[in-house]
């Protein structure tokens, strides 16, 4: 018997499950590869490390496009082309949603190849090698203490180009890379044991002699007789296809990346490291720092050269950096794809096209921090330009009273305050404080509270100031994940902690557990006197007079609930797996729910990045709704009139509806209204009408056969006349 449970809501203006995304900035971003065309240097590929996307452009990197939108949250650790073969290239993902993927029209359709890939670790896929068109190796992992730990599983090969895949060999080894020479020797580097080789496709491997056995090995790359080897206990460079290798320096440095610049008349390299970029000649055998401001204290993560056209990428949401010149002079590519990490996102309520983000990872693995961690439109994302001091972005919190004033939240830099929109700015905080969350009183705008961190003691905190930030007192060491004022009395002060919420009833001078214990809760937001929470395993609470009910929809769990917002009669909330990759989900997703709750929707649609990973990142301009992603920037709605607000309908009793239960049927009476059409939508949007038969449609009665249907809960719109109804049937 299928149970039919029913709703009526007349739409006044739009049906607003099914959404649509556009993409709009800022450019830039973690870009951890490029491969160049072999034959085509105006074709360059570019890789996003968090979730970017693998990108492609056909000019020199003046314009690029996203080529692996039907792969979300795709990242391009390591991008390959078949030399002999070039419109044939592969992808590795490190992060283990994908593993491997392939293509055979230079990237404009991939397909994905992991089979026999069967855990986690073995999809953690950091390098690929081609010894034949059909037969491949794959290194994977990056680090077994990194966290979360990225340990991979050794080496797995192909014999079919990428179809199937088997163990290669090194099994419970990490392996961050892998190449071979011309004679199809396989080198495998490891973590902390050195250079490995094998002449019979995996079948043994020996440890290289010439090789330190200690640290990490980042990089493999051969041309020719030429094999650069990039490590922690530094470069090695053989001559010889690997038969030898020189130590040429940077020992203890980091050498994340490298790349043979040139092989004649001279052999050049460039390598990362923590001081910036720096260039190798065997000429001289010397290493030399490049000297631009654009490296000055800058950690490279990505570097490519055919010699004359060198490409590489920082650790800072930065752009592109390139020289056309064999590295004599360089230059930010004209536009960069858009795959920055925006932590926190804020619209001007008096100005809605003006907009504020904050930028992840804008500092140096030294600890400094040498980029401003903000990006300003005004122009409702059109263009960006970089603003506001030095630092990792946490939160943005405006004063109510003054659109020019806000705090900012920083990592290790504690809080800052502007009262000219960030043109200005003092560091309030001593360095090495994180700032996770900032709250400004309602009532009176020198009261603020903010969460904190200190590495220094290691403690955590909430400390309030009463004169506008210039001086803070502790008053509680809870570790708050997020703070928020009840806006109708700012006496009281909600808390999400790894432990529950708690509350202070006397304007934050004292704290208390209140509901939730045993709960990691990690948003918070207020409506209807009702506060709601987000959990890192994926729960949404509700609280109604100190009650908390579950009103989680059907979202695949664990996964952190991040972002919460209200707009008109609209719940919007944001889920994130990042940073989370070998015990969580990895894709986020969005979600609306029009009834406080009682239903969901995944608005995700198109979105090519999908984690929303900071606590302030969705918001509205209040008819457009804006999301600020973990490696893709800013997405806009489509179409989405938050405006148009779904009302219960006036004129019910014209609708009735029966059987009640029903199994296989409902049938839909119209009172003095004519039928134009329905749609039927499952839970996630879903547009399911070609299952259902209008098996009638006579004296205004409309009969759906749902037998095709499975058990859940649908939606189904009337279209008619007057209006369009909403109807959600469990069936």
């Amino acid at each position: 018997m299928k149970l039919l449970s029913l709703i009526f809501f007349s739409i006044v203006h739009l049906f607003s499950f099914s959404q649509t995304w556009q993409q709009v900035g800022p450019e830039g971003g973690y870009f951890k590869e490029f491969t160049i065309h072999p034959a085509l240097s105006n074709v360059i590929y570019a890789g996003s490390d968090d979730g970017g996307g693998i990108w492609k452009s056909i000019d020199n990197g003046t314009n690029w496009n996203l080529l692996t939108s039907d792969f979300p949250n795709m990242t391009g650790w390591k991008i390959v082309i078949d030399e002999n073969s070039p419109d044939t290239l592969y992808s590795c993902d490190l992060y283990g949603r994908y593993g491997v993927l392939k293509s055979t029209d230079g990237g404009e359709n991939w397909d994905l190849k992991n089979s026999g890939l069967n855990y986690a670790y073995d999809k953690m896929v950091s390098g690929l090698t081609i010894k034949t068109a059909d037969t491949l190796f794959i290194s994977t992992g990056e680090s077994v203490t990194s966290t979360p730990a990225r340990a991979g599983n050794g080496v797995y090969k192909s014999y079919d180009g990428g179809d199937n895949w088997i163990e290669g060999g090194l099994q419970g080894k990490t392996i961050p890379c892998i190449g071979k020479n011309d004679f199809g020797t396989i080198f495998a580097g490891s973590e902390n044991f050195g250079l490995y080789y094998s002449n019979d496709n995996g079948t043994n491997w020996l440890t290289h002699p010439t090789i330190p056995t200690t640290g990490t090995i980042h990089e493999i790359q051969t041309i020719s007789n030429i094999i650069l080897v990039a490590s922690s206990e530094g470069v090695f460079l053989s001559e010889d296809w690997g038969i030898n290798f020189t130590n040429i320096g940077l020992a203890g440095e980091f050498n994340f990346d490298a790349c043979i610049h040139t092989t004649g008349p001279n052999i050049e390299i460039y390598s990362s490291t923590l001081t910036g970029l720096k260039h190798y000649s065997n000429a001289t055998s010397i290493w030399t720092t490049v000297v631009s401001p654009f490296f000055s204290d800058q950690i490279v993560i990505g570097i490519t050269s055919d010699g004359t056209n060198v490409y590489c990428g920082g650790f800072s949401n930065s752009p592109i950096i390139k020289s056309i010149d064999g590295g004599n002079t360089w230059n930010e590519t004209s536009t960069s794809p858009i795959c920055t990490e925006i932590n926190a996102l804020y619209i001007n309520p008096n100005d809605d096209t003006r907009m504020l983000a904050g930028l992840m990872g804008t500092y140096s693995l030294t600890g400094d921090y040498d980029r401003n961690s903000l990006y300003e439109s005004t122009n409702s994302g059109v263009t960006w330009t970089r603003k506001g001091p030095d630092a990792h972005a946490l939160c943005i919190a405006p004063n109510p009273l003054n659109s020019q004033a806000f705090y900012l939240g920083s990592f290790a830099q504690g809080v800052y305050k502007t009262t000219d929109n960030f043109e200005t700015y003092t560091q309030l905080s001593p360095t090495g404080i994180i700032v996770n969350d900032i709250i400004i009183s309602l009532e009176d705008t020198s009261t603020i509270v903010i969460s904190e961190f200190d590495f220094t003691a290691p403690s955590t905190s909430i400390s309030r100031s009463t004169d506008g930030g210039d001086n803070f007192v502790t008053v509680s060491n809870l570790t708050a994940n997020k703070l928020l004022f009840n806006p109708n009395n700012n006496d009281t002060i909600y808390v999400a902690t790894n432990n529950g919420l708690h509350i202070s009833e006397d304007n934050g001078l004292t704290f208390s557990l209140w509901l939730l214990a045993g709960e990691d809760c990690r948003s918070l937001a207020f409506k209807n006197n009702r506060i709601y929470t987000g959990t890192t395993t994926g729960k949404l609470f509700k609280i109604t007079n100190n009650v908390a009910s579950d009103i989680s929809g059907n979202w695949e769990t664990p996964i952190e609930i991040k972002s919460i917002l209200f707009d008109h009669d609209h719940t919007f909330i944001g889920l994130s797996g990042a940073e989370k990759d070998t015990f969580m989900v990895l894709q986020g997703s969005v979600w609306q729910s029009d009834n406080d709750g009682q239903t969901w929707n995944n608005i995700t649609e198109n979105m090519t990045t999908t984690n929303v990973y900071g606590n302030n990142t969705i918001v509205s301009n209040g008819s457009e709704l804006f999301v600020a992603t973990y490696g893709g920037g800013v997405f806009k709605s489509d179409g989405l009139n938050l405006s148009a607000s779904i009302q219960e309908s006036q004129k019910i009793e014209r609708l009735s509806v029966y059987p009640n239960p029903s199994s296989e049927s409902i049938s839909i009476k119209l009172k003095g209204i004519d039928l134009s059409g329905f749609m039927v939508y499952d839970a996630l949007g879903k547009d399911l009408s070609n299952q259902v038969i209008q098996s009638d449609n006579s004296q205004n009665i409309l009969t759906i056969d749902i037998s095709r249907l499975q058990n859940g809960i649908y939606t189904v719109v009337i279209n008619t006349d007057k209006s369009n109804y909403v109807q959600f049937v469990k069936i």
